[in-house]
């Protein structure tokens, strides 16, 4: 099930950027697992407790606030990256934010609120999204909202040179110039957020020692890159990431060597049925090579690379329209990689897996949940995903 959303649109441009906006590259009841208790006096016999495992698949107990920044990077020539950041609040009612592809291109969250004051229960670990080749920074608004319900604050930047608009107007980088500016425009949104450059209040409750890491596609390489570095490039390791999570990541970037140094906490969530990027050889060479600790690779069965993000949210939108022809919708749903179709992963099932296990491993490496470590640690999983963990 895609999420409701109101439709606001501008008719002359709704057909360029709508489609544009589609051209980047909730599972079950809570279980239960048995942790070990801490050791014992001499007078006590060993226990076991119950850890009921956090429901990471749905809406945390914050609400969501959302504000958009601009990051420039002076070194390298002012290079400005709009950046979305969505935040835990107190603030319950408001207006809902907007994302937009355009002026009168847009449409309204049902989840985030525009610009509430953030909440003042942090510290609240830092998370950098990094969306796909030809992307948005809110192409993934299903999990970088829910994140940031759960207590964590969420960063994501356009990649400049790389982004929907740039495929549509002509202005793309090249390959090897995206390459090195994805992981350097990571690192300097970092410290935008820890220097208080990009919003200083939200800085005020983050915890600069807890900071991970995701993105999708390209973006699956960019967080790669950040924890371990790329040596062809000569980019080193953002020393500040303490995990990182690839979704359907595309690593032919990234040597064997490169992976290996990847040396943090790592997840990896591929879809079965992902023609872009393939689980063989990307998500294997991943799981091959990089030492991190604790390692979990996460296969779901009949998703493909679009399950990852809001594209079938878009074909929706486009049909709510009134005045876009069926050319352009069989061309949005053919771009979809069949995301939407009814023989695949349901997208509302993927997306909810995706939260499910992803947000789980940021909450338990960051924050130290033990209930959220009781989702990865339980014995029980969905037929439709194949799990590893080490």
């Amino acid at each position: 099930m895609v999420r409701s959303r109101r439709v606001l649109v501008a008719p002359f441009l709704a057909g360029l950027l709508l489609v544009s906006a589609c051209t980047s590259d909730e599972a079950g009841s809570a279980a239960t697992t048995t942790v070990g208790s801490a050791a014992p006096s001499d007078d006590t016999t060993t226990t076991e407790a119950t850890v009921e495992a956090l429901d990471t698949s749905a809406l945390g107990p914050y609400a969501v606030g959302r504000r958009t920044v601009t990051v420039t990077d002076p070194d390298r020539e002012g290079r400005a990256l709009t950046t979305d950041i969505w935040y835990p609040t107190d603030v319950r009612d408001g207006d809902s934010t907007t994302y937009s592809f355009a002026p009168g291109i847009e449409y309204d969250s049902d989840v985030a609120i525009d610009a509430p004051a953030v909440s003042g229960d942090g510290p609240f670990p830092l998370v950098v999204y990094s969306h796909g080749s030809g992307g948005l920074r809110y192409v993934a608004s299903y999990f970088t909202e829910t994140l940031a319900s759960h207590g964590v604050v969420v960063v994501a930047p356009d990649h400049a040179g790389n982004t929907t608009l740039d495929s549509f107007v002509g202005t793309a980088d090249e390959a090897d110039v995206i390459a090195r500016n994805r992981p350097l425009d990571v690192s300097v949104v970092i410290s935008a957020m820890l220097d208080g450059s990009a919003d200083a209040e939200i800085t005020g409750v983050l915890a600069a020692e807890r900071i991970g890491v995701t993105g999708h596609s390209f973006g699956g390489y960019t967080s790669l890159a950040n924890g371990g570095g790329v040596e062809a490039l000569a980019i080193p390791a953002d020393d500040r990431v303490d995990a990182v999570i690839a979704f359907a990541p595309a690593v032919r970037g990234l040597s064997d060597d490169d992976l290996a140094a990847v040396d943090v906490a790592t997840m990896v969530v591929s879809g079965t049925l992902d023609e872009a990027t393939p689980i063989d050889p990307n998500t294997e060479r991943v799981a091959d090579n990089v030492r991190g600790r604790p390692f979990y690779r996460v296969d779901l069965e009949g998703a493909t690379h679009q399950s990852f993000t809001d594209v079938c949210d878009y074909t929706v939108l486009l049909r709510e329209l009134p005045d876009i022809g069926d050319e352009l919708i069989a061309f949005v749903d053919e771009f979809a990689e069949n995301t939407c179709d009814p023989d695949v992963l349901d997208v509302g099932e993927a997306h909810r897996l995706i939260n499910q296990y992803a947000i789980a491993f940021l909450l338990a490496e960051l924050s130290g949940s033990s209930a959220a470590q009781a989702v990865l640690d339980a014995e029980d999983m969905p037929d439709t995903v194949s799990f590893t963990a080490r």
